[in-house]
């Protein structure tokens, strides 16, 4: 169950104490380790689920993006044997990372008061549990012990990172009357969920065209290619320097550093919602978009005018905030699996295009080939980073690439062919395949 769903509940309760439990998973290493996005974000939920279990229906457990949450009345201590048994990256926890922490929270007020108040704290325990997937030798797991630790270990660039990564409920509270209805994203209102997909999906049409789209680099925004130094967006870290440069150099308490963190994450959440709800409502005459764990949105339309239509249309609308790309593959015999996966490289094409001009940054079709001139820009794209190395922020863009090269060379033109084989056959292929 989703958490804003499992804390509204718990909040209805006259409880004054609870006990939240944040588990944290590595999204992005499973994927990347997986090959394939539904089958990374499967071990993942799988993983989550597995420990839920495990600690027990007292302890209501409920999906958080890629986290799992657990909230129990009264003050305990974390059951800290399932974790020994369940957050290692082996069988038993599915071989996905973990991290987690904890928290006790004083409650008062009535139901909605309680609500957000968890929610809140959710912000903080999960901030706290990604500090001790990242830094396994970290031993305290009290949320504010952790995050005390943060000022000598994370830069400020990291620190911003780490306080615009987590996810926030900003909407859904019954005093706005903007919950979510049956069958939609109880994170993002009038979007239909994931959960709807599956069972679409189970059955679906023979033919059409199968969509997955992302915002590019929601984190950090999108840079500008012909023009150094300009931005075409600013993402959510942003905001976070001045917020991250006092919690680092000990200017600012970190209670006002999480109060003011969490209003800038509701104001982006929030954003979001409407980019999203824009790009859905846009491709409705012609199909249905659904929404995902992540900030794009999946399902099957007829046209993909339309779906271009749609993306520039939700481009427009957060101009200079956010932009969105969409691979489109056409379903036919091969059925959805091979759909999807056309489709996620097609994707990865509007990002390696990120910043240019090029109309394959908002859409690409798979089996269009590319121009010259757009070729030019992916080469140019994939060898910056083959030439910065491992660690540069965007580098597992290059990991896709090595693992699509043969769907790199049907959509280039030959002129491009032996450039790229300059970085495919370089020795960074497994550390780009490893990122």
């Amino acid at each position: 169950m989703d958490t804003g769903d499992v804390l509204a509940h718990f909040a209805q309760a006259d409880r004054r104490q609870a006990t939240v439990v944040v588990v944290t998973s590595a999204l992005r290493a499973s994927v990347e380790d997986s090959g394939d996005h539904e089958a990374g974000l499967e071990r993942v939920r799988h993983s989550l689920n597995t420990i839920g279990r495990n600690f027990g229906a007292e302890w209501n457990p409920s999906y958080y993006g890629k986290d799992l949450v657990l909230v129990r009345a009264g003050k305990h201590s974390p059951p800290v044997g399932v974790f020994e048994d369940l957050l290692g990256s082996g069988p038993a926890g599915g071989g996905v990372r973990h991290g987690w922490a904890l928290d006790h929270i004083s409650l008062a007020g009535d139901s909605d008061a309680r609500r957000e108040r968890l929610l809140r704290a959710c912000y903080g325990i999960s901030m706290a549990a990604r500090m001790r997937r990242d830094w396994p030798d970290l031993q305290p797991f009290r949320a504010d012990d952790v995050l005390g630790q943060v000022p000598r270990l994370l830069s400020v660039r990291q620190g911003a990172s780490l306080l615009a990564g987590v996810l926030v409920r900003p909407l859904g509270s019954r005093e706005t009357g903007l919950g979510a209805g049956p069958e939609e994203d109880p994170r993002f209102p009038g979007l239909q969920s994931a959960d709807a997909w599956e069972a679409f999906s189970a059955a679906p049409p023979q033919w059409g065209i199968y969509v997955v789209s992302d915002v590019h680099d929601i984190e950090w925004g999108t840079p500008c290619r012909r023009r150094w130094g300009a931005r075409l967006t600013e993402g959510n870290a942003h905001q976070m320097l001045p917020l991250a440069t006092m919690w680092l150099n000990g200017s600012l308490p970190l209670a006002d550093v999480l109060r003011r963190a969490y209003q800038l994450r509701v104001h982006r959440e929030s954003l979001l919602l409407g980019h999203l709800r824009t790009m859905s409502d846009a491709a409705a005459a012609g199909g249905t978009l659904f929404a995902t764990l992540g900030d794009g949105l999946s399902g099957i339309v007829s046209d993909a005018a339309l779906l271009r239509t749609a993306v520039t249309t939700a481009n427009d609308w957060t101009a200079g905030q956010m932009h969105s790309g969409a691979g489109l593959a056409r379903l036919g015999e091969a059925g959805l699996g091979t759909a999807r996966r056309h489709a996620h490289f097609s994707l990865h094409v509007t990002k390696t295009l990120k910043g240019t001009v090029h109309r394959e940054r908002v859409l690409h079709v798979f089996g269009e080939p590319l121009s010259i001139d757009a070729a030019d820009s992916v080469v140019e794209f994939l060898s910056g980073l083959w030439k910065a190395g491992p660690g540069t922020p965007g580098f597992h863009h290059l990991a896709h690439a090595l693992r699509w090269r043969g769907w790199w060379h049907m959509h280039l033109p030959s002129s491009a062919h032996a450039r790229l084989a300059l970085i495919f056959d370089s020795g960074h292929d497994k550390s780009a395949a490893d990122t």
